[in-house]
């Protein structure tokens, strides 16, 4: 068809789309969801298109136009939501220029100090660009060569070509935006080019995207408005989250307008529905939305074209910005006004294609920078209108378009870019205009100045968040400064400024507030806004100034702008002077009184006049007389800097606490103008404001005078008392300290910026140690902004490197630096900080045995312009001040004295301390300098009286400061006499000081004398009290001592029966009875309740214990396969229950009444809608000590009781074991103890059916059989009930074992006190109900199940128990492992008692419960080679087995009435040994048959040895075919690695269920031959293995094991078997560790940024992905798009997945927010990643 059409024509494409693109529309009910176009035949449709375009061969012509290609110099590469961005804080112009991670990598920026963030998707990559780098512009991908750059490869094709790329592309643009440019309205139509003949009468309904309302709502409204379930609702609330709009049903246009109808309809009982506008749904008809698709997937396509081709991007660029014509619109005009109808999906296609197209040009670039300027207006109030993130709008090309220097300067001169941002701000601020009051009288106003702007707060707060990136704008805009000025753009600037001033005026006093006297405020003020708006100034009055600071010329004149305007203000409010008195004179200032007038802390004008003084001090030939001419008089410069004056003293009356009945709206304003964000242009303006006017104005005395009025120190306030005006005398004392000697500032003072950073961060590290980020915070941006102050820092603190996981690496301050700390620096935000900071200095100066005295150091040398600003310490009134202070009964008084007094008096102290020092420093440089405070402090008697103090008891906490101050006032008054001084002694030896008098010297040898005669007397007091006792109790001492003598003795005897019983060379072993024994008598530390304290009570004690099933072991992970109660557990340890404690005990009925208070109190708070932590359904609490979360109890028993239940107090003190000889006939007696366990095993659990005689005579025999050893013999008195029969197999009964409430416990019970008669629980109850209280918290937390569940009445209720230990010692062993730790290291008290509780408990429990003998008997058969359903002994966990197999063996036991106090002994220890023994064998024997061929073969090994011939042996067994090439080392290490497990779990379980101590050596490391004589068994593996000592013989166990017909099947190397390698050794005991992640957290973000939703693939910040750290997977994370329905609840995919892989709890890397997710069933929390920065942090969020 096409070769039939004239390429040439636009017709065609315009009939072609018209006729084709309806038919794209997938129709209901083919539809449920998502675009209606059916993306497949689009792409055919553009494949059309594309040969239109560029012939029948297109493929053939992109390769040709892509050869013409210049090599790329600059990447645009656009960054994808989550991606990596890279700034290099040495080079880049600004923080916005960035690099992507390829171009960062081949940059020479890594070597330099960088930052890395995670992009929110929109930017595009600065490599190529030299106006955004310093230096490094380019990588080695995009090198600049202008040789071979220069030619516009459009010329390079044929002018037909050319053409029709022009006119067809331009018809594509016109297409797409005219159909994304459509109106949001029921009544849109399709442009008349698109109208068919007969229309389609279909609909849809169209659901748009806001910031108003939840998900929850929308989800709600569609359910019920679609009739649809919650899932596909939630599927439509994810695409019109993320698309921006989804249609939510087709159909007629009747049935689409009912839908749009209940969408819209508000709820009234919603408060989302009230408080908010309804939901933007619309109905269109189907064929405008299937265009509007259409022409997304066309400009996605031009898109494309346009990164392959670049003939192709510079055509599209150059149509994008044509110029408009009558007929036709600009493109790229028509599509940035229709942004705000469009929606997100729409947005991006053209911003993508701009982004590609556009912004890789300069030219072009700056073609789209005027067209933007010049829609700003329109842009914005349409931003403001609609409320979509600004990412999501073309207002986020602000960023990229205002930052670079050149076309930002552009914009400023021609296009107006300042004033139009700073009219946008006016709008949102200003809507009334008035004329002055009062302008008469102020020389000829203009029309301009009688004009002033009035604020409109209601309407800045409702639109301020929404026009806050315009403060980003005039940020970046301003950020470039001129280096040349151009007349032009001197006026477009002083334009900008003067309308800058005029809107700064409406901000002039706002929030005022006057104080409240009668009562407190009823109503708390707004004033976030005033606060918000200031921190958003901020930054732009930086960037001003710099304009400013550029040019002499034009610093005048917005200097000149200022005044005038402030002095229109000044004429409204505060023009009235009056008369003073102060000493003997009367001296004028401004009449106001804050404390009766109206004050604010917003003063931005007159702030702002400040900025502009202090700038002067960059040009050398201002001098203070032209600055004072730009004044009308020095009256006005004074009532000028009056507000700042007032602004200060609101701050220190209200922190003096005499303004607290104005409530915490004024707290927060005061605080917030000293806090960082804030500070540098509130609280510091106004210290240079007050520094300004004392240097400019001759007049101190009047000065100073107006200090005290605004203080409220000459009248003071009605209801200040004493406290006030002590406190307000600290203010201005401290005022008075930051005016005259805080100059760390390059426009104050000669200082550098090292200076300036060295002296900000020794204050903000003076207070401790602190990690780099919180450095980063608390210093401002001046100096944050300089990469230098990286130097400084370490100049100054030495890192300290983190410790532990959970802490983080700090700076602390070098000790040299610590004597630089000034107490009374400026730049505390509160008073804690400057405590703080003051006792670690103090703390630090003891510990060095530095002097205590804060001495103050020299201040930098004023500048020129402010030289004089130190006249005020000269001047009559200070001085009049000063000497008042000294004398005043406040301080002078010790009756009258309190804390604050003593602080007032340091500071005053202090500062008369830094005006000697600065005076001895200029007198160094000069003797006739004309700062001359120590004469004057003479003249005014103030030394004198410094001199008279010394001895008074008022100065004596100050007494060496005084000293001192003397001592340097003199120093200071000889070298004005011309007396020689040294000067060549540092500063820190002019600052020592002075040594204390003899006379002090001796009362303090007096004071320490009285304290050691005093001390002496109470001990012998003590000594004296002690002996009275001891006589008194004479008797009850001797019977302790006898008691302790005895004990002693015991000890003595159990020590000599453990050397009689082991020789001294040989290792201990487990199996020992007399080891045993004594360690039943060993002594155990005794817990005690930590709810009573009570020891007395017969009550059993219970630890705090949580409970779970956990996979943590799982070495495979493919089935998700739910937890089950089997006595066989998989080869692969799938799951498993974990048990941990606490280690804090209780009583039991301390802890029932403790569960049952947390019970109601969880209904209290649930009723309430309170959070809580536990969940009473699951036996959930906290602890009562440590409120860690626990779900269960396990009781506490000693090894005592547990050693006299098993029979074994009267076991033969040691019998024949593998450790204990060398016979070599030894270990065949061993073998033969274990073969003749398995034949009588063998023949007692043969019959499976009795009849009811045979039954009785089976039960009989099984219990006279010697290898059912009964253990619990001595249990029962010989008179307790015999237990019942063993019933028929027909109707088989669980065999009771013992009675709890009887008599039979008290054999085995531990001596106890006796009870009260108020005990309502005695011991043996308890011990019952604890059980069952044990029981019913295993089967809730693994199970689910309740009591009264049938299967939970059904199950065996002790493999819970049995389960949790083999698991929770597989798990201590495996940390351990990982650790690198010896497996036998001192324990943690928790792990200790963990272990200890369980396999106690567990040993006890198999004699509580009703046991059914034949589920025993059927689980021991395992080990003579049958099979439990699919499993044999060899496809199980062996360790696990093992555990099951003796427990259960001794629950067997238990039941054994009959056999002989002789013969009852020794039985069931060796049983232990047998089970344990032939575990072991069947361990190893599982390692050969499942071992990884690969791990032990070579291609050219040709050994033979003893372990190779044994693993082709038990191969031959199983029917494996046998192996050759076989390296018997790699064997022998690879046999040891898979078997060191076992052997560690089967040490560390023996220790606890025996109580015998190993080794001491193990504590240090892991012998395997020590642990292998310890559990008994031979240290060699063949050994272990073989029947005799020549290695000939296995042990015939193994063949019996492998023989079996599903070993025989589970042949890995069989050809019908797919080999898994997770169910091979050594793969199967290697540690279960969690993901390995890269070194480069770059490489981890640049997986995530290729990461899309599986259900909805769209690129979206909104989407989290979620790294999952056991299985590797991706998640889409704290979504609703892949939520799933589990249980009829909904989770999030973290929580389901952690279902699937690990069993309810997973390990989650948050990859975009840097940050580890934790979950656990229904509960998580978040920790730091494992990424820390070269100042050993984490960064959260890459902030």
């Amino acid at each position: 068809m096409i070769e039939q059409i004239n390429q040439d024509s636009d017709n065609f494409f315009w009939e072609y789309i018209k006729r084709e693109v309806p038919k794209l529309v997938v129709k209901a009910p083919t539809w449920s969801i998502g675009p209606v176009v059916n993306r497949d035949e689009a792409e055919k449709l553009i494949s059309v298109l594309t040969k239109w375009m560029l012939g029948n061969q297109p493929d053939n012509v992109l390769e040709d136009l892509e050869k013409l290609n210049n090599p790329p110099t600059v990447c645009g590469h656009h960054f994808s939501a989550g991606e990596a961005t890279y700034t290099c804080l040495e080079c880049a112009i600004d923080p916005t220029c960035v690099l992507c991670q390829a171009c960062f990598r081949r940059s020479e920026h890594g070597n330099h100090e960088y930052r890395m963030h995670s992009s929110n998707g929109g930017g595009c990559c600065d490599c190529g660009d030299t106006e955004a780098w310093k230096s490094g512009a380019c990588c080695s991908l995009h090198l600049i060569d202008n040789e071979q750059n220069t030619q516009d490869v459009r010329s390079l094709i044929g002018q037909d070509l050319r053409r029709r790329l022009q006119d067809h592309i331009y018809v594509i643009f016109k297409y797409a935006s005219d159909t994304l440019a459509l109106p949001k309205s029921d009544q849109v139509a399709l442009p008349s080019l698109l109208q068919r003949e007969e229309e389609s009468n279909d609909s849809a309904t169209v659901v748009y995207n806001d910031e108003s309302h939840t998900y929850d709502y929308v989800i709600k409204k569609l359910s019920e408005a679609c009739k649809c379930d919650n899932k596909k609702a939630s599927d439509f609330a994810t695409i019109i989250d993320r698309e921006g709009r989804s249609i939510v049903i087709q159909g007629t246009t009747q049935s689409c307008n009912a839908v749009k109808q209940q969408m819209v309809k508000p709820d009234g009982y919603s408060m989302e529905s009230r408080n908010s506008k309804p939901l933007q749904t619309y109905v269109f008809p189907i064929n405008v939305v299937a265009h509007q698709e259409f022409s997304i997937l066309l400009l996605s396509w031009l898109t494309t074209l346009s990164q392959r081709c670049e003939i192709i991007r510079l055509i599209v660029s150059d149509i994008f910005v044509s110029k408009e014509t009558d007929k036709e619109e600009c493109i790229l005009r028509k599509l940035m006004v229709a942004d705000g109808r469009m929606w997100k999906g729409a947005r991006n296609s053209y911003f993508k294609l701009i982004m590609s197209t556009l912004m890789l040009n300069m030219e072009m670039k700056k073609d789209l920078s005027v067209h933007y300027t010049k829609l700003y207006a329109k842009l914005m109030e349409d931003f403001v209108d609609d409320d979509q993130e600004l990412n999501v709008s073309i207002m986020c090309l602000s960023v990229q378009l205002f930052t670079v220097p050149s076309i930002s300067l552009y914009l400023a001169e021609h296009e107006h870019l300042l004033e139009i941002l700073l009219t946008s701000l006016l709008i949102a601020c200003c809507t009334e205009v008035k004329p002055y009051e009062n302008a008469a009288g102020h020389g000829t106003l203009t029309d301009d100045d009688q004009i002033n702007m009035v604020l409109d707060k209601k309407k800045m707060k409702e639109t301020l968040h929404r026009f806050a990136n315009v403060f980003l704008d005039l940020k970046y805009a301003l950020g470039t400064v001129p280096t040349e000025w151009t007349d032009c753009l001197k006026e477009r600037f002083l334009k900008f400024f003067n309308l800058y001033v005029k809107m700064t005026g409406c901000f002039e006093g706002l929030d005022g507030i006057e104080r409240k006297t009668d009562r407190h405020l009823e109503q708390e003020p707004e004033w976030q806004t005033g606060v918000t708006v200031h921190m958003r100034f901020v930054p732009v009055i930086k960037y001003m100034m710099n304009w400013c600071e550029s040019s002499i010329d034009v610093l005048l004149k917005c200097l000149t702008l200022t005044i005038h305007r402030l002095s229109l203000y000044y004429a409204q409010t505060d023009s009235a002077l009056i008369k003073v008195p102060y000493g003997s004179k009367e001296y004028q200032i401004v009449d106001w009184d804050i404390t009766k007038k109206k004050v604010s802390v917003h003063y931005p004008l007159s702030r702002l006049l400040a900025a502009l003084l202090v700038t002067t001090s960059r040009f050398d030939s201002i001098t203070p007389d032209q600055l004072l001419s730009l004044f009308e008089s020095p009256d006005q410069l004074l009532a000028m800097s009056d507000r700042s004056l007032r602004a200060l003293a609101l701050c220190a009356q209200t922190m003096a606490s005499a303004w607290r009945r104005n409530g915490l709206a004024l707290v927060n304003q005061v605080y917030y103008s000293h806090e960082i964000r804030c500070r540098p242009e509130s609280f510091d303006r106004d210290l240079q404001m007050l520094q300004v006017c004392s240097a400019l104005l001759n007049d101190s005395d009047r000065l100073f005078v107006t200090f005290l009025q605004r203080y409220n120190l000459i009248t003071p306030g009605l209801n200040f008392d004493k406290t006030h005006i002590v406190a307000l005398h600290e203010e201005l004392v401290d005022l008075l300290l930051y005016v005259c000697f805080e100059r760390y500032d390059s426009y104050i003072a000669c200082v550098d910026f090292k200076e300036i950073a060295r002296r900000e961060i020794i204050h903000v590290l003076a207070s401790g140690a602190k990690p780099h980020s919180r450095i980063y915070k608390l210093l401002p941006d001046s100096i944050t902004d300089v990469p230098e102050w990286e130097e400084v820092l370490k100049d100054v603190a030495e890192f300290c490197p983190t410790v532990a996981v959970h802490n983080v690496a700090k700076y602390r301050l070098k000790d040299e630096c610590v004597l630089e700390v000034n107490p009374h620096f400026y730049h505390y935000a509160t008073p804690n900080d400057q405590t703080n900071a003051i006792d670690e200095t103090c703390k630090r100066r003891k510990a060095a045995k530095q002097s205590h005295v804060f001495v103050p150091r020299p201040s930098p040398p004023f500048k020129n312009l402010w030289k004089k600003a130190l006249n005020i310490l000269c001047c009559h009134t200070f001085l009049y001040y000063v000497h008042s202070l000294l004398h005043d009964p406040v301080i002078v008084d010790e009756a009258a004295k309190s804390d604050s007094s003593d602080k007032l008096l340091e500071k005053v102290l202090y500062l008369i301390g830094s005006a000697i020092v600065e005076e001895r420093e200029r007198v160094k440089k000069n003797l006739s300098d004309p700062f001359n405070f120590c004469q004057r402090a003479e003249e005014e008697n103030i030394m004198e009286a410094m001199r008279q103090s010394v001895d008074k008891p008022s100065f004596s906490n100050n007494k060496d400061m005084v000293c001192w101050i003397v001592s340097a006032c003199d120093d200071v008054q000889q070298r004005r006499l011309g007396v020689s001084q040294d000067d060549s002694a540092s500063h820190d030896d002019s600052f020592e000081v002075a040594p204390r008098p003899a006379d002090d010297l001796e009362k303090a040898r007096l004071r320490k004398k009285n304290a050691e005669t005093t001390r002496n007397a109470l001990l012998a007091k003590m000594r004296s009290q002690q002996q009275s006792f001891k006589a008194k109790h004479s008797v009850d001492l001797d019977s302790i001592e006898l008691e302790q003598a005895s004990v002693s003795a015991l000890d003595t005897e159990t020590e000599d029966m453990d050397s009689s019983a082991v020789d001294v060379n040989m290792q201990p072993v487990c199996f020992v009875p007399r080891l045993q024994i004594a360690a039943a008598n060993a002594s155990e530390v005794k817990d005690i309740c930590i709810l009573c304290q009570d020891s007395s009570k017969d009550i059993i004690l219970v630890l705090a214990a949580y409970v779970q099933v956990s996979s943590v072991l799982s070495k495979d992970r493919s089935s998700s396969k739910p937890f089950e109660v089997d006595a066989c557990v998989d080869i692969t340890n799938r799951n498993g229950v974990h048990v941990s404690t606490c280690s804090h005990a209780m009583h039991f009925s301390c802890w029932t009444e403790y569960y049952e208070h947390q019970k109601k109190q969880y209904q209290y708070r649930s009723q309430r809608r309170l959070h809580n932590r536990y969940d009473i359904d699951k036996n959930e609490y906290d602890c009562p000590l440590c409120r860690r979360l626990s779900n269960c109890i396990i009781p506490v028993v000693s090894q005592h009781c547990i050693t006299k239940v098993r029979g074994l107090l009267n076991a033969p003190p040691t019998f024949p074991t593998v450790s204990s000889s060398n016979e070599p006939n030894l270990q065949s007696e061993q073998m033969l103890n274990s073969m003749e366990f398995l034949n009588r095993l063998d023949d007692t659990t043969a019959s499976a059916s009795f009849s009811a005689e045979e039954n009785e005579a089976a039960n009989n025999l099984l219990l006279l059989r010697e290898d059912w050893v009964d253990a619990s013999d001595t249990i029962p008195p010989a008179s307790s009930p015999v237990p019942p029969a063993i019933l028929p197999a027909a109707v088989e009964e669980p065999v009771v074992l013992m009675e709890v409430g009887g008599d039979d416990f008290e054999d085995i019970l531990p001596p106890r006190p006796a009870r009260t008669s108020t005990t309502k629980m005695n011991y043996k109850t308890s011990i019952k109900l604890a059980f069952e209280e044990m029981e019913k918290c295993f089967n809730s937390a693994c199970l689910g199940l309740k009591p009264t569940d049938p299967i939970a009445l059904q199950q065996d209720k002790c493999l819970l128990v049995w389960r949790s230990i083999a698991y929770t010692v597989q798990s201590l062993e495996m940390i351990s492992r990982f650790k690198k730790e010896p497996i036998m290291q001192d324990p943690t008290i928790r792990d200790q008692k963990t272990l200890t509780g369980i396999t106690r408990s567990a040993f006890l429990k198999s004699r509580l419960d009703q046991v059914s003998k034949s589920k025993r008997e059927k689980m021991m058969r395992l080990l003579v080679g049958e099979s439990d359903g699919e499993t044999v002994l060899l496809t199980t966990n062996i360790f696990s087995s093992m555990v099951n197999l003796m427990f259960a063996a001794d629950s067997l036991l238990a039941a054994n009435k009959s056999k002989k106090e002789s013969e009852r002994s020794t039985r069931a220890i060796q049983n232990d040994r047998n089970i344990l023994h032939l575990c072991t064998v069947a361990q190893i024997a599982q390692i050969m048959l499942f071992i990884d061929v690969n791990e032990i073969t070579t291609s050219d090994a040709i050994c033979d040895s003893d372990l190779i011939r044994a693993l082709n042996q038990i191969r031959s067994y199983a029917h494996f075919e046998p192996l050759t090439n076989v390296d018997d080392l790699k064997l022998e290490a690879c046999v040891k690695e898979s078997f060191a497990p076992f052997v560690r779990s089967c040490t560390l379980l023996m220790r606890y269920a025996t109580g015998v101590e190993p080794d001491p050596i193990l504590k240090s490391s892991d012998d395997m031959s020590v642990m292998l004589k310890y559990l008994d068994l031979p240290t060699d593996i063949c050994d272990i293995l073989c029947l005799s000592t020549d290695g000939n013989t296995l042990h015939p166990a193994i063949q019996k094991w492998c023989s079996h017909s599903i070993i025989v099947k589970s042949n890995p190397s069989a050809a019908d078997t797919v080999s898994n390698p997770k169910r091979l050794f050594p793969y199967l005991s290697s540690a279960s560790l969690l993901v390995t992640l890269e070194n480069d957290y770059s490489d981890v973000m640049e997986k995530a940024s290729e990461f899309k939703c599986p259900r909805f693939p769209v690129e979206d910040e909104a989407i989290h992905p979620t790294l999952c750290m056991i299985c590797g997977v991706i998640l889409c994370s704290q979504t609703y798009c892949c939520q799933e329905d589990v249980d009829g609840r909904s989770v999030g995919p973290s929580t389901f997945h952690s279902l699937q892989c690990s069993h309810e709890h997973g390990v989650f890397l948050r990859i975009r927010q840097c940050r580890i997710l934790l979950l656990n069933r229904n509960r998580g929390c978040f920790r730091p990643a494992p990424y820390v920065d070269r100042h050993g942090e984490t960064d959260i969020g890459f902030k």
